[in-house]
């Protein structure tokens, strides 16, 4: 933020101090053009007046930013008691000239006089450009250090002022966070003793035992997520990282996937040994079997191969599949499917966020694509 007002302002600046910069100097410019201008005509009009080539008086030399003036009679000769005019004070084709003499820009304009169309006389005025370029560099360098000042100035102010303006935000980060890991794990106790009256008392109503059971399965689920990722917000999991068998962790997931859900499961894979955390990939698979239990027809395909340095697990599953929109966001959080969040077509959109979280933590990566026919399929790459 405090980088992008800079940018801002110096853009500003460079286009303020620029164009500034610019009209001055051609103001500067045309005032000089304009004085020489004016003091060969003031010349131009005392010869009109005596009908003859006169002298004009003589003047300091061109350094001194006094305008110098030069008169010559029709053949081109000096007019005066042997003027010494400089080499760079004599007529020339143009009306204006520049030129450079002894390291200093000069200016000289040329005008002839005519008197009844007859060519009497030549008026040359050329002066030193040295006071404008003075002036110049000094607006330059004020631009240049002014901005370079004004820029940093505003570095440091928008560094200040955003951080203070960003604490409330983190203030109101680290009270979410606080609050669901506090929610959650407080939540754990009560719901673990609900659970167990209920066990009891649905021996008497068992569907209505069901049911209850039913929704602390679903709370359980939830603050459990919500744990999790309330301290994956704090830092790293910090997950350790040990070589396992791949493949049977897959089996171990597949087979209390097809005990809880139901779920028709195809393994297909050898052994194929990962670095990671077995127990966390667990939980990635069971966050992906869930995805197949509720969205993708309860039947997918378990693969499992090492490619180059990856070990890599796919799950490809019969379902309707998800839009490339819908793919690109899925593994963000409250991310559903079905955005009415109704309880049978799903929970709270934390699955697939939870397995994201669980796989970089082992340095690998989980992508979401299609499958051949038409299905959703989660690939799983983690370090071999």
């Amino acid at each position: 933020m405090a980088a992008s007002h800079a940018a801002v302002l110096a853009v500003i600046l460079i286009l303020i101090g620029g164009g500034g910069y610019l009209a001055l100097s051609r103001s500067l410019d045309d005032a000089a053009t304009q004085q020489l201008l004016a003091a060969a005509r003031a010349q131009e009009s005392r010869i009109l007046e005596a009908g003859r080539p006169v002298p004009a008086p003589d003047t300091d030399v061109p350094s001194s930013d006094i305008v110098r003036i030069g008169v010559f009679d029709s053949g081109g000769r000096p007019v005066g008691e042997a003027p010494e005019y400089p080499t760079w004070l004599h007529p020339n084709t143009k009306t204006i000239e520049d030129g450079r003499v002894a390291g200093e820009d000069i200016r000289v304009v040329t005008l002839s006089v005519t008197v009844e169309g007859t060519p009497i006389a030549t008026v040359v005025a050329g002066r030193s450009l040295s006071a404008e370029e003075r002036v110049l560099d000094r607006v330059r360098a004020l631009l240049v250090i002014g901005g370079a000042l004004a820029i940093v100035a505003s570095l440091f102010t928008g560094w200040w002022l955003a951080g203070r303006a960003i604490r409330p935000v983190q203030r109101a980060y680290a009270v979410q966070e606080n609050f669901a890991a506090d929610a959650s794990h407080e939540l754990r106790t009560p719901l673990t003793f609900v659970r167990s009256g209920v066990e009891v008392l649905a021996e008497s109503d068992p569907a209505l035992g069901g049911q209850v059971l039913g929704e602390i399965d679903y709370l359980t689920g939830l603050t459990q997520r919500m744990l999790l990722l309330a301290r994956a917000e704090r830092g790293p999991l910090g997950l350790a990282r040990v070589p396992f068998d791949l493949g049977g962790v897959c089996r171990s997931a597949a087979r209390r996937s097809t005990e809880v859900s139901g779920n028709r499961l195809t393994l297909e894979g050898d052994g194929v040994q990962a670095l990671g955390d077995p127990v966390a990939t667990q939980a990635v698979l069971d966050a992906a079997f869930e995805n197949v239990a509720v969205h993708g027809g309860g039947a997918a395909v378990v693969r499992w191969s090492r490619e180059g340095r990856s070990a890599v697990v796919v799950v490809e599953d019969q379902g309707p599949g998800l839009s490339p929109e819908l793919r690109a966001r899925a593994l963000d959080r409250f991310v559903r499917a079905d955005p009415s969040r109704a309880r049978k077509t799903g929970g709270a959109g934390l699955g697939l966020a939870v397995a994201k979280t669980l796989v970089e933590a082992q340095g690998g990566t989980i992508w979401l694509g299609s499958a051949p026919g038409g299905g959703l399929a989660v690939r799983l790459n983690l370090p071999a």
